[in-house]
């Protein structure tokens, strides 16, 4: 450290030591021996009482697609469903934040009634066509 005066606490590389290692810098002085440095990269995510989930949620990408089911692709709904029902499964398996739960159930509740939604109309759609052709009006 080349300013030791204005440079806060925290862990450090110090010279002299080996490499990929850090000492705690308490703001005067080095404490302690070097330790091995942490490995680059995202933490887990904490949350609450310190518990750590290690996935990522999907509940912003379920919802989503459930907008997307009622607004332009209809075959999207069955995924929102999928992906909202997964949401729920990682979250009640403890490997997801449960904060994230009302988007998912949201999502998942779309996805249910956009699928059936759309089911319905393409039986609708294929009884109506059958009795045009049934006629024999084309």
């Amino acid at each position: 450290m080349s300013d030791q005066s204005s440079t806060p606490p925290g862990w450090y590389y110090a010279e002299g030591d080996p490499p990929g290692t850090n000492r705690f810098w308490d703001g005067s002085q080095w404490q302690g021996g070097p330790q091995p440095a942490q490995a680059a990269g995202p933490a887990p995510q904490q949350f609450g009482f310190g518990q750590a989930f290690t996935e990522a949620s999907q509940a912003t990408t379920a919802l989503v697609l459930s907008i997307l089911g009622i607004v332009c692709c209809q075959l999207l709904a069955p995924v929102a469903w999928y992906v909202g029902q997964q949401e729920v499964t990682a979250i009640d398996a403890g490997r997801r934040d449960p904060k994230n739960r009302g988007t998912a159930q949201a999502a998942k509740i779309i996805g249910i009634v956009m699928t059936v939604l759309t089911v319905l109309f393409v039986l609708i759609y294929v009884i109506g066509f059958a009795a045009f052709a049934a006629d024999g009006d084309f």
